[in-house]
């Protein structure tokens, strides 16, 4: 009988050898398995490797039990260890499987033989069953101990219990070896089984901080913290070798909109719809396209080894996929669209910064042009094409000044519909009744939530303004979370006096101010409203001419419009200003501080991000 203090000796000894082995067969097996290492033929070389490393190891071990007989037992359990491991890899092909489990066979028959009588040709065949049921549990064997345990004894005991006499080599009694060779192999298999969920749990917290360190955890795009890691070792890559990169500049168009009207996790499903279109797409040319989250609702594209020309159809299926799918929510359908700028790079290029500037000025210009656009290098390429309304019309935004100090103050903005022109891609100016109040108060709406200053006063035709419809939507827009903080009505013709008393009334009630544009109307008209005065502030527009006539007459009825306002205690805007001389005048003459005007700002697109 071996005595158990030199078993236990030869188990330390065992243990020691399976933990070597197993720290190679783990470097081993992530160049042979790890699709992000080296090249396809690498990998299966690496494989090959593998499975000459586990027929020579068991076959070794199988061997030196043979000659060593006072080690056997623990040769002949590494031996078996060293076989049965691999079987349990979780991406093996079938044709791998079969190798080793001959292998194993092959050393199973070589402790057996002879084989006389029916023991252990029925052995032989309940291995085989072992092996088939082994290959359908795969990984629950490795990973979960208990399953693992079972299948060990299993074997452990077809392997021992059938052994015939010659092939004892250790001096002792039967009961004694088969004891300590089952016991062995099981304490092996159970060590290793524990070592080995240790570090694939240590390895998942690994893959796990990474992946919240490297991955936006809502759209699981790759973070801006990657991003800058990742381009700029692509930017030195492209430097080198000469190969073309591109990159592409995107947002989400509309999204404070949407967050406003459906709430934030309506913007959280937009986000992921977008990020998942994207990444689809870009995985379908290959994995070397990836998108990056590097804003609250702006992505960036990297596309190494690609110039512009490849790059264009990629960007535009990009582009086409996110508009042509909805994002579907809580039983509504919320349509998406992106705005895309395109660069490359360039000989001139210092830094990965200079490429970006250029996709993102380029993205700023497909905005400019009515969004949902893409444009490359200041070129739009690709534009809505749609007859909607949703894309042409958009308020610009003049801001109001008061002009009483030395530093103007802006205090309010007034917004001019404006209509985009696709042939000129230009804005115009366009009349207010080309639209209905919906989407007057949509596109309002729009442009409120990019303004800094949510003060703003919009025109309305007469026929809008006395709409009982019309006023109670304007009310509800002002009353709304994402309305303005002020809403000024400017009115530019007078409607009878009794409907414009109801109107005002209503639009009171509702917190709105209203203001009369009187740059048609003389001072005369003010007696028709003095016992009324529905108005909190009056407005008048320069005229745009050199006429010194017309500008005398235009400055006389300022005058008269601005003793009116100030009998009626209520502000007066001159609109129109244009240089340091009118502003002047309406300081020094008229006594007005409250102007518009390209003097100040020209109207301008008011822009989210």
């Amino acid at each position: 009988m071996l005595p158990y203090w030199i078993w236990a000796i030869e188990l330390a000894v065992a243990a020691f050898f399976m933990f070597g082995f197993l720290t190679v067969y783990i470097n081993m097996s992530r160049h042979a398995f790890d699709t992000k290492r080296g090249t396809h033929i690498s990998r299966q070389l690496w494989r090959i490797g593998l499975m000459a490393v586990i027929l020579a190891m068991g076959t070794a071990l199988f061997f030196l039990g043979l000659y060593a007989a006072i080690y056997s037992l623990m040769f002949y359990s590494m031996s078996l260890f060293v076989f049965i491991f691999p079987l349990m890899d979780e991406n093996i092909a079938m044709w791998e499987y079969l190798i080793r489990a001959v292998g194993l066979l092959a050393v199973w028959i070589a402790h057996h033989m002879p084989f006389d009588g029916q023991i252990r040709p029925l052995a032989l065949m309940l291995v085989v069953a072992w092996l088939v049921v082994m290959y359908r549990l795969n990984t629950r064997v490795r990973y979960h101990l208990p399953v693992n345990l079972i299948m060990s004894l299993i074997f452990a005991g077809l392997f021992w219990l059938t052994l015939p006499s010659s092939a004892f080599l250790v001096q002792s009694t039967r009961v004694h070896v088969i004891i300590q060779g089952m016991l062995m192999y099981l304490v092996m298999s159970t060590g290793v089984c524990i070592f080995w969920n240790i570090i694939r749990d240590s390895r998942n917290r690994s893959l796990h901080i990474a992946k919240v360190a490297n991955y936006d955890s809502l759209t699981n795009a790759k973070s801006y913290s990657l991003y800058q890691k990742d381009v700029t070792e692509i930017f030195a890559t492209a430097k080198t070798s000469g190969s073309p990169l591109t990159m592409v500049a995107l947002d989400v168009d509309h999204f404070k909109i949407v967050n406003d009207q459906y709430g934030h996790l309506a913007g959280n499903k937009v986000l992921i719809h977008v990020a998942t279109t994207l990444r689809k797409t870009l995985r379908s040319y290959g994995e070397q396209y990836q998108v990056y989250r590097t804003g609250g609702e702006e992505f960036t594209i990297v596309m190494p080894n690609t110039d512009l020309h490849q790059a264009l159809p990629i960007v535009t299926k990009c582009w086409n996929q996110v508009r042509h799918q909805s994002c579907p929510y809580d039983e509504q359908t919320i349509h998406v669209s992106i705005s895309l700028g395109v660069a490359q790079l360039r000989e001139t290029d210092t830094s990965i910064e200079n490429v970006f500037k250029r996709a993102d000025d380029s993205l700023y210009i497909s905005k400019r042009n009515g969004r949902d656009a893409i444009t490359v290098d200041g070129q739009t390429q690709q534009v809505n094409q749609r007859a909607d309304t949703a894309d042409t019309y958009a308020f610009f935004a003049q801001g109001v000044y008061d002009d009483e100090t030395q530093n103007p103050t802006r205090v309010r903005n007034e917004l001019t519909l404006y209509q985009y022109q696709r042939k000129t891609a230009t804005w115009t100016p366009s009349p207010l009744s080309d639209l209905s109040i919906d989407r007057l108060i949509q596109l309002a709406r729009e442009a409120v939530v990019s303004l800094a200053l949510q003060r703003i006063q919009l025109p309305i035709s007469c026929k809008k303004f006395l709409n009982p419809e019309v006023i109670a939507k304007l009310t509800t827009f002002m009353r709304s979370p994402d309305g303005p903080e002020t809403l000024t009505l400017v009115l530019a013709r007078l409607p009878k006096k009794q409907a414009l008393q109801r109107a005002a009334h209503a639009y009171h009630l509702g917190g709105i101010e209203i203001m009369l544009d009187v740059t048609h109307y003389d001072s005369e008209v003010a007696t028709a409203l003095n016992q009324v005065r529905p108005f909190d502030g009056l407005k008048y527009s320069l005229p745009d001419t050199d006429d010194e006539m017309v500008q005398a007459k235009a400055l006389l009825t300022i005058k008269q419009w601005h003793k009116q306002a100030v009998e009626w205690a209520i502000p007066i805007i001159i609109g129109g200003v244009q240089d340091k001389a009118e502003v002047e005048w309406a300081q020094m003459q008229a006594k007005i501080h409250l102007l518009a005007g390209d003097y100040y700002q020209a109207p301008e697109l008011p822009l989210m991000g």
